[in-house]
C-alpha cells in the first residue's frame, strides 16, 4: 500500500475510530478514546490516513513544542547548526505525539511513509515556522531503530532507562543548500 493511494484528513468527531488496532494498547487507546478530546482542548491535532473503504490505516498527532537548552548534552552541537546571529535558548519544534499503523498494514513500510510525509509536510511552506521535529519514542529497540533509520537523534543519554527517549530531527537537513 502506498500513502498516495490513501485519503488524508484531520480527525473529525464524526469519524469512527473504535475499529483501529495497531497492536499497541497505548496507541489504540489514544486514537479510540483520547484523540478527539485532545483536539477539542487544543492540545494536539490528529491526522488520519484512510483506505477507499473509509477504514483508518494510520494516524499521527502533532502539537507545538520547543527545544530548549534544558541540560541536554548535545545542545551545543545542535545549536551550532544555527547561524550565529539566529542562535537562541530555545527553538520552535513540532512534537509527534503519537504515530500508529494498523496491524493489517505492518510490514508494508506504511509507518516509514507516514514519517516521511510528516517531515516533507513541514519542509514544504514550513507550516508553523518550526526547525525541529521531536518525538518521545518508546524505549524499545524496534521503535528506536525506526526513528534512527530516519535520522532522528537523541538529545540526551539521561533517559536511557526511561520508558521513552526524547529524539529530534532537524528539518534544515531537508532543505537543499
Amino acid at each position: 500500500m502506498q500513502i498516495q493511494d490513501l485519503t488524508f484528513s484531520r480527525l473529525s468527531n464524526r469519524k469512527e475510530t473504535k475499529a483501529f488496532d495497531c497492536g499497541d494498547q497505548d496507541l489504540n487507546d489514544f486514537i479510540r478514546n483520547q484523540a478527539w478530546n485532545f483536539q477539542k482542548e487544543l492540545l494536539a491535532v490528529t491526522y488520519i490516513f484512510e483506505n477507499n473503504h473509509g477504514e483508518i490505516v494510520a494516524f499521527f498527532s502533532l502539537s507545538n513544542d520547543s527545544l530548549s537548552n534544558q541540560n541536554y548534552e548535545r545542545w551545543n552541537n545542535l545549536s551550532r547548526k544555527v547561524s550565529n546571529p539566529k542562535r537562541r535558548k530555545d527553538y520552535p519544534a513540532i512534537k509527534i505525539g503519537r504515530l500508529g499503523v494498523s496491524n493489517i498494514h505492518h510490514g508494508n513500510q506504511l509507518g516509514s511513509q507516514v514519517l516521511t510525509f510528516i517531515k516533507s509536510w513541514f519542509k514544504v511552506d514550513n507550516k508553523s515556522g518550526c526547525r525541529f521535529l521531536l518525538v518521545d519514542s518508546y524505549n524499545k529497540p524496534k521503535v528506536i531503530d525506526f526513528y534512527r533509520k530516519y535520522d532522528f537523534g537523541f538529545l540526551t543519554d539521561k533517559d536511557e532507562s526511561s520508558k521513552t527517549r526524547l529524539m529530534y530531527f532537524d528539518l534544515i537537513k531537508m532543505i537543499p543548500m
